[in-house]
This record gives structure tokens, C-alpha cells and sequence, in this order.
């Protein structure tokens, strides 16, 4: 620290006029001051700074590389280490610098060989350091009992907890070459490591925000760090009972799924167990994202589960088109039906009016014109039904004639097809004009090929077993049938065997791994796991009793191991 304050007072007293005075002012007051608790509260001074100029701007470019030169950055890396607890502000200083440091290595621009020293010295010191002030708020956070009198006091640790980690995916960001770093710290895991789900699940929200960034991150990490974090967010998953951390733990796993697609193989192989013990997720808020785990573990392979993926994604937009085809269906014959009601009604209050004025109108005439009057709308109405019936029998009668005169039409264009290809079968079989013809062959030419003929089969004869070969191989075959029939019942009887002692071993490995602790069982559990057969008790028994008589003898005793030849001459051990 004394090394980089003489560095910075250097700099400041030969800096030049066209620097930022600010940033020169903030180096001096920095390299000048005596204590070092003053030293963050200094530093705080540069958010002011940064916050004049945005990162990418040639303004922002320029601050950025002043505080490099001024070594400000590196004093702002090593004020990290220390503890926040004695300093005013406490942890909320310590969460304005990790933000203040984030916004610096975020829009950072230097030459070459700087940027290399940046790269591989400060970025990793800077994550490590951010990673530390993390830890130690969670340290102080866990040591605080969860009751209602002391929320107070939690509920800030808590908000700078997740305004660092915040800071850290900050720098991620800007860095890509730095997500591998991030995940492979070792930070990360003493992290994920705790109980508590306030701070747990912060962390695995993280890992998913920063694996976007790089989606090959995840290929470029150390197989024993990823297989780390892996096996700690399985942990979480079979262990915790709180919903909260189920969820971000299933997340977590399927992103990191997703952008890694060797790892669902090990998914399947290593954790083999996995499958039955995510059913008491079910049912209690992120069904999907356990659905989606569950199809990765019974596919076993990637390209397996996307297709399996895929087709569940075709069934639901089928069935999504298949609801809103049936919708669209039933609101046209609503409105069908509305418009046949409407008209309906219509034409029977039309047909109302009419008979009330015909009745009117049959009210005004005498008796004699009455009768002339009903007549004549009897033959009207006649008229009427003869001509709708006309028009029916001519409507069928077409029809019967439009399906003939289909038929008919049909038999001629199957007609003319089979006439083709009858013509086409007789060209084939017309002779081949002499012209076209090749010339025979001649007596020269003959003798030539038979020539050919007889040296091939004097170069390779046939090879044809003799009856004596033939009888061996025969009876040959015979015995190792006859051998394959004696031996066949036997073999399968051992199958047989082999495959109950495998069901029955699945069955016993099935049962321990749902066997429930020792402060939940019962008689009934007790009955469950012992055996029924009397020397597999008899055996288990002695063990037992072995065991006890090891636990009670002296500690010299147990430096050897004579005493796992030693054989029980008390028979009351043998005793139920």
C-alpha cells in the first residue's frame, strides 16, 4: 500500500495540464492522507467522476485511463480487503466501492502491454476481492438470528449482499474472458455452500445471468470445478426443503444444461438417483422447469431431449390451432344461427300479417264471393306445390344424370389409357429391324472366347467339399446341437436366477435409498428392513454384537487388527 501511495504522489506532482484535475486532486488527497480508513471514503469521490462521462465515450476513455496511470484502481482493489466493520458507513462504503470499481473496469481502454497487466492482474485481484467483501457480508448476515426485532438489521446486509454480486456480473459482463474465472472461484462455492436461502439463492440467480454472457464459458471450465458446482446444486435439490431454492437450483441446472450439452450425459450417469427424488418439487410453482429436468434425465442425451422438446411444442401448437380453429367454427354458427332466427322470425311474422289480412280481407266480401275467393287460393296454392315438386323430381333426376355422365366419362378416359399403354407394350414386342441388329459372331471369334473360357477355369477351379468332409461337418453339427439342447434348460433356469437376484437387488437399493432417518422410523420400518431369513439375522446379529464389544474396548486395543479374527465362544450372543 505504502509502494502504490509514493507511486501515486509521483504521478500527481508531475502531471500533466491537460489531466482531469479531479482525478490528480483525488491522487494527491489519496497519497497524503495518514490513516487508512479515510482512504474509501476518498475513493467515493470517484463516482462523482465517472458519473460526468459515460463508459465508451471518449470522456469516460479518458478518466478511466487516469485512474490507471494514477494507480487510483489499484488502491481501489486492496481497500477491498479490509474489514468494513470498523469503517464509517460499514458495509454500505464497501458496496459504493465494489459499484465504483465495477463502472471502472467496465469501460476500461489501454494499450497493449497495459491491458495485458489489466487483464491478468487487476481483473482477477479485483473479482477476488469483490468475491471476499461478499463472503463476509454473508458471514455477518447468517450470525444474526432471523426474528422480527432484528430485521432491521438484516435487510441491509442483505441489499449490499446482492448490490456486490450485482457488481461482480457488472464486470462479468464487460469481460467475457473473465466468466470462467468467476465461476471457478472458489468464493463461489463457499457461497453456495450455505444453507440460508437469502443468500443462497442470489448466487444461483447469478450463475445463469453470467452464463449468458459467454455461452462457451461453461466448455472452456475445469471439469472438477464444474462438476463442483454441480453437485452442490443437486445437493440442494434432494436435501432443501424450501421452494425458493428448489427453484433456482432447477434453473440453474438447466441452463447450465443448455449451454453445455456434454453435461446432460453426466446428469443421467452420475447422478443416477435423481429422477424419484424430484417428485416432492412437484406441485409447488415451477412445474415447468422441473418438467423440462425430468425430460433431460429420462432422454439421457441432448439431442434426445430437444427432439422430445420439439415434439411436445408441436402437440401444444397443435392443440393451441385446434381450440382456435373450434372457436372461430363456433362463433360462425353462432352468428349462422342468429341470422336463421332472425330471418325465421321474420317470415312467421310476414306469414302472421298476411293470414290476418286475408281474414280481413275475407270479412269485407258476401257468402258467394267467398267461396270464389277460397277456390281460387286453393288452386293457387296447387300451382304453387306442383311447381316445387317439379322442381325437386328435375333436381334428383339431374343429379342420377350428372353421375352417369361421370361414370361414362371416367370408363373412356380409362379406355384411352389402356389403349396407350397396349400400344406401347405392342412397339416393345415388335421385332428389331436387321439394320439395328449386331453382327454374329465369327468362327475365329468363337474359338477366341473358348479359349478365354477354359484357362479362367483352369485358374480357379471349384472347390466342392467331398462326402467324407461332408459326413464330418454333418455330424459335427449334429453334436453341437444335441449339446446346445442338453445344456439349454440349465442355462435358462440360471437366467432365471440371475435376473430375480436383479430385481431383487434393485428392489433392496430402491428401499435403502427412501429408507427414512433414524428419528422417523417405526415398528412397521423396522419390520420392512429386516430380513426373515434366519442366518442373514443370525449374521447381522453377531456383527452387531461385534461392533458393540469393538466400541467398548480400550484405545491401545484398537491399534491392530486381531481382533476381527476373534470368534465369540459365548453362545448367549447367538440368543434372540
Amino acid at each position: 500500500m505504502i509502494l502504490i501511495f509514493r507511486e501515486i504522489t509521483m504521478s500527481a506532482r508531475f502531471a500533466s495540464p491537460t489531466r482531469d484535475k479531479r482525478v490528480i486532486n483525488l491522487a494527491a488527497e489519496v497519497a497524503e492522507t495518514r490513516r487508512d480508513r479515510n482512504v474509501p471514503f476518498l475513493l467515493l469521490s470517484l463516482k462523482e467522476i465517472l458519473s460526468t462521462a459515460q463508459a465508451g465515450t471518449k470522456e469516460g476513455i479518458r478518466i478511466r485511463q487516469e485512474i490507471w496511470e494514477y494507480n487510483l484502481l489499484q488502491v481501489l482493489i486492496l481497500v477491498l480487503k479490509q474489514d468494513f466493520s470498523i469503517v464509517d458507513g460499514q458495509w454500505n462504503t464497501a458496496t459504493a466501492l465494489c459499484a465504483i470499481l465495477s463502472q471502472v473496469c467496465s469501460g476500461m481502454r489501454l494499450s497493449s502491454e497495459d491491458m495485458k497487466k489489466f487483464e491478468s492482474q487487476s481483473l482477477p485481484e479485483a473479482i477476488n476481492n469483490m468475491f471476499l467483501v461478499t463472503r463476509r457480508i454473508q458471514a455477518r448476515y447468517t450470525k444474526i438470528p432471523d426474528k422480527p426485532s432484528l430485521q432491521r438489521d438484516r435487510q441491509p446486509l442483505l441489499t449490499c449482499y446482492r448490490a456486490v454480486l450485482d457488481s461482480i456480473t457488472y464486470v462479468a459482463s464487460g469481460h467475457s474472458n473473465m466468466i470462467s474465472l468467476v465461476l471457478e472461484s472458489p468464493w463461489l462455492l463457499q457461497l453456495l455452500i450455505t444453507e440460508d436461502a437469502s443468500t443462497v439463492i442470489p448466487i444461483m440467480e447469478m450463475i445463469p445471468k453470467v452464463l449468458r454472457m459467454n455461452r462457451s464459458a461453461v466448455k472452456d471450465m475445469d471439469q472438477k470445478s464444474i462438476f463442483t458446482v454441480m453437485d452442490e446444486l443437486i445437493y440442494k435439490l434432494t436435501v432443501c426443503n424450501e421452494v425458493s431454492i428448489g427453484a433456482a437450483a432447477t434453473k440453474c441446472v438447466l441452463r447450465i444444461c443448455d449451454y453445455h450439452k456434454d453435461m446432460v450425459e453426466h446428469l443421467c450417469t452420475r447422478y443416477r438417483g435423481l429422477k424419484p427424488l424430484l417428485v416432492k418439487w412437484e406441485e409447488k410453482g415451477f412445474n415447468r422447469d422441473l418438467r423440462d429436468l425430468l425430460l433431460l434425465l429420462q432422454a439421457g442425451n441432448a439431442q434426445r431431449a430437444e427432439n422430445e422438446r420439439f415434439a411436445i411444442a408441436a402437440l401444444v401448437i397443435q392443440r393451441m390451432w385446434r381450440g382456435y380453429n373450434t372457436r372461430t367454427k363456433l362463433a360462425k354458427a353462432d352468428k349462422a344461427f342468429s341470422k336463421f332466427q332472425k330471418a325465421f322470425r321474420i317470415f312467421i311474422f310476414v306469414l302472421h300479417v298476411l293470414s290476418t289480412l286475408n281474414v280481413m280481407l275475407i270479412n269485407c266480401f258476401s257468402h258467394t264471393k267467398v267461396e270464389t275467393y277460397l277456390q281460387n287460393e286453393q288452386t293457387k296454392a296447387a300451382i304453387i306445390i306442383q311447381k316445387n315438386w317439379r322442381r325437386y323430381d328435375a333436381r334428383t333426376a339431374l343429379k342420377t344424370q350428372e353421375k352417369l355422365v361421370r361414370k361414362v366419362k371416367s370408363a373412356v378416359i380409362i379406355q384411352r389409357a389402356v389403349r396407350r399403354w397396349l400400344e406401347k407394350l405392342d412397339k416393345k414386342r415388335s421385332k428389331i429391324p436387321a439394320s439395328v441388329k449386331p453382327p454374329g459372331l465369327t468362327d475365329e471369334r468363337r474359338v477366341e472366347l473358348q479359349k478365354k473360357i477354359s484357362a479362367f477355369r483352369e485358374k480357379n477351379p471349384s472347390t466342392q467339399p467331398t462326402q467324407e468332409e461332408a459326413e464330418a461337418l454333418h455330424k459335427k453339427t449334429a453334436e453341437l446341437l444335441n449339446r446346445y439342447y442338453r445344456t439349454a434348460r440349465k442355462n435358462r433356469e440360471r437366467q432365471h436366477q440371475r435376473d430375480v437376484l436383479l430385481a431383487r437387488l434393485d428392489t433392496d437399493s430402491e428401499l435403502i435409498c427412501l429408507a427414512p432417518t433414524l428419528k422417523d422410523a417405526t415398528e412397521k420400518d423396522a419390520e420392512m428392513y429386516s430380513s426373515r431369513s434366519l442366518p442373514v439375522a443370525t449374521k447381522a446379529r453377531v456383527n452387531h454384537m461385534e461392533q458393540l464389544k469393538l466400541m467398548k474396548q480400550p484405545w491401545w486395543k484398537k491399534l491392530t487388527d486381531e481382533y476381527q479374527d476373534q470368534e465369540y465362544e459365548d453362545e448367549d450372543l447367538l440368543m434372540f
